[in-house]
């Protein structure tokens, strides 16, 4: 098996994955048996104060520090279990030595198997604002569906406020959720990593893109498989 190095960017969102990982391997292979990982953070500030400036080239710079000290230690690919961060997914790739998984396009990719039209999505305010999988959508005929500025300010805000700090309040989640309801989609695109930790298909009553998961079952694939 191959070794994944994580860039964690939030550490809930990557120990979701890194969990889902492991979760995803005990279910193919009962004897315990799961790629080895190595996961590496610096202080989330150094990462926020570049997403709130939107500088995607410093974030993709602090991103490749991480790469190059995962390469070091024997990652044969990396994940980077964030979405906001694909912002700088391009300079990220030109700068690694080692393949970087792009989220992006194995959301994209997924939403296209599973013939959705359109589809909601949901994440951090620059996420949604800034479009962060409206080309990859459009390119695929898929019409993403934003939601209005005061939805994308609650979501934030329950991202930021509650999820990461665990103080999560269910009026709050019950809240989002009837605004959620209110658009026409095919499917949500949980485009946060810990946007999971709330909501799923049950609660919201449409298909999920659930990015943690996906991207931990295509990083166990990837780590399966004899060459990248």
């Amino acid at each position: 098996m191959k070794h994944i190095g994580i860039v964690d960017i939030t550490t809930v969102g990557a120990c979701l994955c890194a969990n889902e990982i492991v979760a995803q391997a005990a279910k193919l292979d009962t004897s315990g048996k799961h790629p080895e990982f190595t996961m590496h953070a610096f202080s989330y500030d150094q990462y926020s104060d570049c997403i709130r400036r939107k500088d995607w080239i410093s974030l993709g710079n602090k991103i490749y520090e991480s790469i190059k000290l995962l390469e070091k230690v024997g990652a044969d690919f990396i994940i980077i279990p964030s979405n906001t961060p694909h912002f700088a997914i391009d300079l990220i790739e030109k700068q690694s030595r080692l393949p970087v998984i792009n989220l992006i396009k194995i959301v994209a990719d997924e939403c296209e198997r599973k013939g959705f039209s359109r589809v909601l999505v949901l994440g951090t305010k620059t996420t949604m604002q800034d479009g962060l999988y409206d080309n990859v959508l459009n390119s695929k005929n898929i019409t993403p569906i934003i939601p209005t500025d005061d939805v994308c300010e609650k979501i934030e805000r329950l991202i930021r406020n509650e999820i990461i700090p665990s103080k999560i309040n269910f009026t709050t989640v019950q809240d989002i959720q009837q605004d959620i309801n209110k658009y026409d989609c095919d499917a949500v695109i949980l485009g946060c990593t810990e946007l999971p930790i709330v909501y799923n298909e049950n609660n919201l009553g449409k298909p999920v893109v659930d990015t943690t998961r996906l991207l931990a079952h295509y990083a166990l694939k990837l780590a399966n498989e004899d060459n990248l």
